[in-house]
């Protein structure tokens, strides 16, 4: 997926060897029996003096629903202890 909202309109160069450091967000989804994890990383690329961010994703992580239960129980619990 191509998010070409970007709007930077300079002669930016982003050197091809850079790396991603953050992954940005997680998208969540499912079926009747399982429920799906993505991890997505945000990217810039550019060609000239055309940027794009670069949604990608390499990682999904699947799991039943008794598992992914726990996992919320699991984060609930961290963030309630964590605020």
């Amino acid at each position: 997926m191509i998010d070409k909202n970007v709007d930077i309109k300079s002669k930016i160069n982003i050197d091809d060897n850079s790396k991603v450091v953050h992954a940005s967000s997680f998208g969540v989804g499912g079926n009747n029996e399982e429920i799906r994890l993505i991890v997505i990383n945000n990217k810039l690329v550019n060609d000239g003096d055309d940027i794009e961010l670069i949604n990608e994703s390499d990682l999904q992580i699947t799991m039943n629903y008794n598992t992914a239960i726990k996992l919320n129980k699991l984060l609930n619990k961290y963030i309630a202890q964590n605020k």
